[in-house]
């Protein structure tokens, strides 16, 4: 019996280090889910994911991005997060990894992309940001 509470201490310990994200709670992806659903364009939102694929670099506009697919919703969602290596630093992510993202929601039928995930004081909330393991990017 005493091995069993050891072993569910571990464990509540283990998740309380590892499984909050450093104690940052993540966003939920209801709004995005929606936007998706409605086929809305433009919207500004917060959520999560894991990330499923890191592509290469894209330059828009003159500005170089840092691109990756990212799971969201448990898989009946992937988009596309465009981080802007000209207003911010580069997300150091790998494959697997969860971030969490603020940013302007572009649909299209394949799940979308999510830009100015940048600091801009005339957009809401202040702009946009990628968080990965504790650490904003923006």
């Amino acid at each position: 019996m005493a091995t069993h509470i050891r072993v569910l201490m571990i464990m509540v310990l283990v998740i309380g280090v590892t499984g909050c994200g450093g104690g940052d709670a993540l966003p939920g992806n209801e709004r995005l889910l929606d936007a998706f659903e409605q086929g809305r364009t433009g919207v500004w939102v917060s959520g999560h994911g894991t990330v499923a694929q890191l592509i290469g670099d894209e330059t828009r506009a003159g500005e170089a991005h840092q691109r990756m697919v990212v799971d969201v919703g448990d898989g009946s969602l992937d988009l596309i997060v465009r981080h802007s290596l000209e207003q911010s630093r580069r997300v150091p992510v790998e494959q697997g990894d969860v971030v969490a993202f603020q940013g302007r929601y572009e649909w299209n039928g394949r799940g979308g992309a999510i830009g100015f995930t940048h600091q801009d004081p005339e957009q809401p909330g202040g702009g946009g940001w990628v968080r990965h393991e504790g650490t904003i990017y923006d």
